[in-house]
């Protein structure tokens, strides 16, 4: 066949196959430029400092006591995770790759008897190749499926090829789709795997098939960038605006050298900073250049392959199932196959083209020179032949191939062991309990990085996400650190150096990260960490260097933003810490910069904007960015913001709180809801909240300890709050002794107030000491003073909005009396007044029960404790009052005593006195 035999109708024939071609293209280019970072992704993590932050102070007469609670600044550095399978390319890869496979055999069903078979060869190699058996279809692990495959799809070719002559082409595609769906469905619902796993396994042992395909496609392109050139050179319309043959040998030339230089360099060349040559860029215009002159090409393949109703249909074909297997190896990150490609294709397109471009100066160097149209017919030689030089640059390929031992056998064979370790890997997260599985995936990773191919770079970052699952921190190191050995990488040593995280790993950390910036100078991710690990050190210079130097490479990134701003606060510089935020363009979606921008704001007095926010009701699951910025909200609202806390953003916190995956910051909700309630007022519910985290003798514990005891001191109980501090203080609270002192002051126990002074001036500790002198100089001036304001405490406005309506005999009062004892019994004078209101009313029970409530907060009250043994001794509870009376007889004096004393006996005896009249029988009436 001819060019001239061809119709323009035959030429349109195929358009549908040349746009889903175009489509798998494009679906490739993407790949290229996302596949790297959504299986090898870096992700920000964050770390928390954490710093003292005043948040208030309660009053013990004119001295103030700090209320501290703990604040974090957040620093943000780089790890690398996966690699993550990507079941969806494998999906579009197995359905371009049966697309081709139903194409294909249509396709040679129309062809003579020779090109017929030797096109059915790739076919049945192919699906021998997919090891449809591992998946155990039918129930069984023979290779039945397989052999009904080859039935269907070689007998269903060859009743096409042998008894339908006639039938259109479509008619045939339409055939083959059919069986090829058909079988496809029946082995997804047969698989004893699940869908995912099923997908990702055939596409693992596609990954040959798919190669290639890659080869075929190189091989019969990797001459059309020189006929791209000669097009460039001679397509105008006029002679005057051609040009002549020295533009053309130059740009050749140029080509040419470039490719030499990038194969003689064993695959790399610099064309400018930052940007190096990929072969397979290269590969995509002599793709469009090939389809293009696809019917001006026909005269080299006519005698085989005819063009309307052949290769106007091969071709694509062939395009989209290497777009396919490009796509997916691009999606997958595989070293192996990725180097594979690009060495191929730099090797190809040098030794197709060259030869090219000889056959073109031998055979048309007089018509370029001439200016004349000569793309036309460079397929139409009269001096050297198209096939003997074609051949000729076959046989330099192979030449070259075996004299480095064909690598690409090997290179490929890697990349399908790095897909079938990241899917054994993956059974094997899901089942943590099958050792099997991980020792499989292992087994693969060794195979394709210490065997196969040595700089396999994704085989060490999946031995890597095994140990880094299995915890085995070691092993882990041992994986990155051969990645490094094998070359320079810059997620290598962002992931290695997360792994030097202890004091004692700070030089390997160092020597790790300075040379993988050495050898990658533009790598923020690595700068940035860089300066985080001299945080460190006490080397602020060199923090502030590489603090500058990532803002520099990545200007106004998130990572750097928030580095930044930390590092201020971490020095205290609040000045220059408030004049870089005002310059800052704050995201609800960064939440690291949102904390420390609000705990800046906490530090320093005039409020800025934006107005700090918690994160969305919708996030469930927190990490350490979004804690500490609902941490430092929930801060803010509580200190300045009060009106903020509103019952949405409580039951935000409490389910939060309840969240499994929460756990490790379930102790720091639970503190937040008790501020903020205790912020509302709610003084009960808030200690409620606080006591479960002040059972305990650790650290952690004495801060709760030593907080809940300032409640009780702002509430009045000093007493109680003496005793909670001295309590907070033997569990290692640095300031409960000193403020322990005070409360004792307050309460009026002198004895008390010089022994606890004595032991502070006499402590080791110097900072006791310190704080010993100052408790001395202000008890000498006579302060503190008890305070006689207490309208500002818990359950004193309930208290004179109850005794108003007790005035106006309104039954309003008992609910208000009743609330008090509910939500405040810690309030003394409340609750004395409370049981005062029961016992006018003879409610006996619940003044009791009033009085036991507010025992149970201030267990030394003397009033308390008075008016309880009488309301015991009221409600003939006098076993319940043995322990109150002992207490009182330690704390009383001899007269007051014996006058309670008298009382109790007094309410004894009327309490007996009316329990007799109430049992004896009434006398008979006299009218009877």
């Amino acid at each position: 066949m001819t060019p001239q035999s061809v119709s323009s109708r035959a030429v349109a024939r195929p358009g549908w196959l040349v746009w889903l071609a175009a489509l798998a293209v494009g679906l490739t280019i993407f790949y290229y430029f996302t596949g790297e970072n959504s299986t090898l992704p870096v992700r920000e993590v964050a770390h928390l400092q954490a710093t003292p932050l005043t948040l208030d102070s309660v009053a013990a007469g004119p001295v103030h006591l700090p209320v501290q609670a703990s604040s974090f600044i957040v620093t943000l550095t780089h790890d690398v995770a996966g690699p993550f399978t990507q079941p969806v390319a494998a999906g579009v890869f197995l359905v371009l790759l049966a697309v081709v496979l139903a194409g294909w055999v249509a396709v040679v069903s129309t062809l003579a008897r020779m090109a017929f078979v030797a096109g059915m060869v790739p076919v049945i190699f192919l699906l021998l190749s997919l090891n449809t058996e591992s998946l155990g279809v039918f129930n069984t692990s023979e290779r039945y499926f397989l052999y009904l495959m080859l039935g269907l799809v070689g007998g269903i070719g060859f009743a096409l090829h042998a008894f339908a002559e006639d039938w259109p082409l479509w008619r045939r595609a339409v055939v083959m789709g059919a069986v090829v769906a058909g079988l496809s469905a029946l082995l997804l619902a047969q698989s004893q795997l699940p869908v995912v796993d099923t997908v990702l396994q055939l596409a693992a042992y596609a990954t040959p098939g798919g190669a290639v395909l890659v080869v075929l496609l190189v091989l019969w392109v990797g001459l059309e960038n020189i006929r791209t050139l000669l097009w460039f050179n001679t397509q105008a319309e006029q002679p005057t605006g051609r040009f002549g043959l020295l533009p053309f040998v130059a740009a050749s030339l140029l080509y040419i050298g470039a490719l030499f230089l990038y194969v003689w360099n064993d695959g790399v060349l610099q064309l400018l900073p930052g940007l190096n040559l990929d072969p397979l860029v290269l590969l995509l215009p002599a793709v469009v250049t090939s389809w293009l002159g696809l019917r001006l090409r026909a005269p080299s393949y006519a005698a085989w392959v005819p063009y309307a109703d052949g290769m106007a249909q091969l071709y694509p074909l062939i395009v989209l199932g290497a777009a396919g297997a490009l796509g997916y190896a691009f999606a997958t990150a595989n070293t192996p196959l990725l180097v594979a490609a690009r060495s191929f294709t730099g090797l190809a397109l040098l030794l197709l083209g060259a030869p090219f471009l000889l056959y073109v100066l031998v055979n048309f160097a007089p018509l370029i020179r001439q200016r004349l149209r000569v793309y036309r017919v460079v397929f139409e030689p009269r001096r050297l032949p198209f096939y003997s030089v074609y051949v000729l640059s076959i046989g330099s390929l192979i030449l070259v191939q075996s004299r480095q031992d064909f690598p690409l056998v090997n290179q490929v064979m890697a990349g399908q062991y790095n897909n079938l370790g990241d899917l054994t890997r993956q059974q094997s997260e899901a089942a943590p309990d099958d050792l099997s599985l991980a020792g499989l995936a292992e087994r693969y990773y060794a195979e394709s990085g210490d065997v196969l191919y040595r700089a396999n770079r994704h085989a060490e970052f999946g031995r890597a996400a095994i140990f880094r699952f299995r915890q085995q921190r070691r092993n882990e190191i041992l994986s990155l650190r051969r990645a490094l050995l094998r070359g320079p990488d810059e997620k290598a040593s962002l992931r290695l150096a997360t792994l030097y995280s202890d004091p004692d790993d700070l030089f390997e950390g160092l020597d790790i990260l300075r040379g993988g910036l050495k050898a990658h100078p533009r790598s923020a991710a690595l700068a940035g960490d860089l300066a985080q690990l001299f945080t460190r050190t006490t080397i602020t210079d060199s923090v502030a260097f590489y603090l500058d130097k990532a803002e520099q490479l990545a200007p106004g990134s998130y990572a750097s933003r928030t580095n930044q701003l930390a590092f201020l606060l971490s020095q205290s510089l609040l000045a220059d810490a408030r004049k870089r935020s005002a310059q800052l363009n704050l995201k609800t979606t960064e939440p690291a910069l949102m904390s420390n921008f609000t705990l800046l704001q906490l530090r320093t007095a005039a409020p800025m904007e934006p107005t700090p926010t918690a994160p969305t009701a919708d996030v469930q699951v927190l990490d350490e960015a979004t804690f500490a910025q609902l941490y430092h909200a929930v801060l803010w609202d509580v200190a300045r913001r009060k009106a903020q806390l509103t019952p949405a953003l409580l039951a935000q916190l409490n389910r939060l709180a309840t969240q499994p995956a929460n756990a490790d910051y379930y102790e720091q909700l639970l503190f937040l809801q008790a501020l903020a309630r205790h912020a509302l007022g709610q003084e009960q519910v808030a200690r409620q909240l606080l006591l479960p985290l002040a059972a305990g003798t650790t650290a952690t514990s004495a801060y709760f300890q030593q907080l809940l005891a300032l409640w009780q001191l702002q509430q009045g109980q000093y007493a109680t709050a003496a005793d909670q501090l001295a309590f907070a203080a033997s569990h290692g609270a640095p300031q409960a002794a000193e403020m322990r002192v005070y409360a004792l002051a307050l309460s009026g126990n002198a004895d008390s107030v010089r022994a606890a002074t004595a032991r502070l001036l006499t402590s080791p500790d110097t900072a006791q000491q310190r704080q010993g002198r100052q408790a001395q100089r202000l008890l000498a001036a006579g302060r503190p003073v008890l305070a006689a304001d207490t309208a500002g405490r818990v359950g004193m406005t309930w208290l004179a909005e109850a005794q108003h309506a007790e005035q106006n005999n309104a039954p309003a009062a008992a609910k208000r009396y009743q609330r008090i004892v509910r939500e405040a019994p810690f309030n003394a004078p409340a609750v004395l007044a409370a049981a005062n209101f029961y016992t006018r009313r003879h409610d006996y029970t619940n003044a009791y029960s009033a009085l036991r409530a507010g025992l149970d907060e201030n267990p030394e009250s003397v009033p308390l404790l008075r008016a309880y043994v009488l309301a015991a001794a009221d409600a003939g509870l006098t076993e319940y009052a043995a322990d109150a009376l002992a207490q009182l007889r330690r704390l009383l004096p001899p007269n007051t005593y014996a006058t309670l004393a008298t009382e109790y006996a007094a309410h004894q005896a009327a309490r007996a006195a009316a329990g007799a009249s109430f049992s004896q029988a009434p006398a008979p009436s006299p009218l009877q």
